[in-house]
């Protein structure tokens, strides 16, 4: 009997179905926290194993991907379900973004692949900030954000936050792959729970710079709403393209270009602002 694991965001949900069950026990563990509840399911992802050591990958019936390896299957049905969920969010705008919170409110970290948001995230939740995504956010009308709290996807260069806070690196709520980068569940860092909504109070759009000391530059909404458009995943689906939703976040939340190369800096100053 096939297992199937449904997971949220946006306002909809999708199906996960994978066998053999391993799989789905990793997806259930790195997602447990993207758990759906009566959101109308929008795709039906089925994994199955296609030989000893390969695997497909299809959507609604049809094959997405064949003769994948098992870590990339993992890594490229997670990618496909919630792209699948960002491209049926109607409920507000989805950015690229990670976020965290705590008791003054949330701080949006916008920035493309690469820039160094989910090790920031990693060693910001590690200092007492709670989780809401490393990957994306929704922005709703009322002025709240939310986050697709999957798992941590650390590369191997940000081993060394979670090699400092963890005495025991293993076990299945930490996954590694063989490139040395990692699942890493964010209650591992920072044992409060995940925060579900918030409201933002700091919109940053960090760049890690090696040997950089810490470079603060404020933002006017207008400068702050170009960026934020180049973030901005489901335009398509909005009012406006979303442009009004993204006017109002750069209006109402002070915004900061920061570059960083010492993270202890960088939130001692996230703490302060």
């Amino acid at each position: 009997m096939n297992d199937i694991f449904s997971v949220q965001f946006g306002g909809h949900a999708v199906e996960l179905n994978a066998r053999p069950k391993a799989f789905l026990d990793l997806l259930t563990t790195h997602l447990k926290h993207c758990r759906a509840g009566l959101q109308p399911v929008v795709a039906q992802f089925h994994l199955t194993a296609i030989s000893e050591n390969l695997f497909s990958i299809s959507e609604n019936g049809s094959v997405l991907f064949s003769g994948l390896e098992h870590e990339t299957a993992c890594q490229m049905l997670m990618q496909a379900g919630l792209a699948h969920l960002n491209g049926a969010c109607v409920q507000g705008a989805v950015f690229h973004a990670a976020a965290v919170a705590n008791s003054h409110g949330a701080v949006i970290l916008c920035g493309a692949s690469g820039s160094g948001k989910s090790t920031l995230t990693a060693w910001l939740l590690a200092n007492g900030f709670q989780y809401l995504s490393d990957e994306v956010i929704l922005y709703e009308k009322s002025g709240r954000i939310s986050g697709f709290a999957r798992s941590l996807v650390l590369k191997p260069g940000a081993a060394f936050v979670w090699q400092t806070v963890l005495s025991q690196a293993e076990g299945p709520e930490m996954f590694r792959f063989k490139d040395g980068s990692v699942w890493l569940e964010p209650t591992l860092l920072n044992p409060n729970e995940i925060c579900t909504q918030a409201v933002p109070r700091l919109l940053l759009f960090p760049r890690y710079v090696a040997g950089s000391p810490l470079r603060v530059t404020p933002l006017t909404p207008a400068e702050s709403l170009f960026r934020l458009l180049q973030t901005l995943v489901n335009a398509r689906n909005l009012p406006f393209f979303g442009m009004e939703l993204a006017k109002h976040l750069a209006r109402h939340v002070t915004a900061y270009a920061v570059e960083y190369s010492d993270l202890k800096s960088m939130t001692a100053w996230m703490q302060q602002v």
